[in-house]
């Protein structure tokens, strides 16, 4: 067993829990009577994002490992699992109204998303050395001013607009640029 694959271990388990997390809410949050579309949008990119974050651990398997970059690499599950716990609580079969709910964790949910596009940034510079003025950083910075959009905003059209926008932009980096595993950054 090479290092990576004990490494993709620790990987595999937090991102099996953050997916687990969402589809076993996933019932609850799309019932009828009691969904909201913003909601189910950010759950369903929250589901992808963990989907294509661990095709894309590929990325990672050459890397020269310490625990340093252990550490850092694995704060990007543990984000993606923090803003699955954020967007479907535990007792999910409970909530009344899902419009309300997320409106009540709308801010903890964008500071997770927020951590979690910088912990990106930190990974792609840090463990991979991805220089800063490199073209994916637009992607970043996109991302980044988004989550910075839902956390100041209470508006439920920007929520709206910043829920197509991700999902329109995982789905276009996942087609066009991350179709094979691991990220193409040459």
């Amino acid at each position: 067993m090479t290092l990576f694959e004990y490494l993709a271990i620790a990987f595999s388990l937090v991102f099996s829990f953050a997916g687990m997390r969402m589809i076993t809410g996933l019932p609850f949050v799309v019932q009828k009577h009691n969904r909201y579309w913003v909601h189910c949008a950010f759950v369903v990119f929250q589901l992808a994002a963990t989907v294509a974050a661990f095709w894309n651990f590929w990325g990672l398997r050459e890397v020269e490992w310490t625990f340093p970059s252990f550490v850092v690499a694995l704060m990007s599950p543990a984000a993606i699992y923090y803003n699955a716990c954020v967007l479907v609580p535990e007792n999910a079969s409970e909530v009344q109204s899902w419009r309300d709910y997320y409106y009540s964790v709308r801010q903890r949910y964008f500071v997770g998303v927020l951590c979690w596009f910088v912990i990106i940034v930190a990974v792609s510079l840090v463990v991979l050395f991805i220089p800063l003025l490199h073209p994916m950083r637009i992607f970043n910075v996109l991302m980044i001013l988004a989550a910075l959009s839902g956390l100041l905003s209470e508006n439920p059209r920007v929520h709206g607009a910043i829920a197509v926008f991700y999902l329109a932009l995982l789905t276009f980096l996942m087609t066009a640029v991350a179709s094979r595993p691991g990220l193409p950054i040459e």
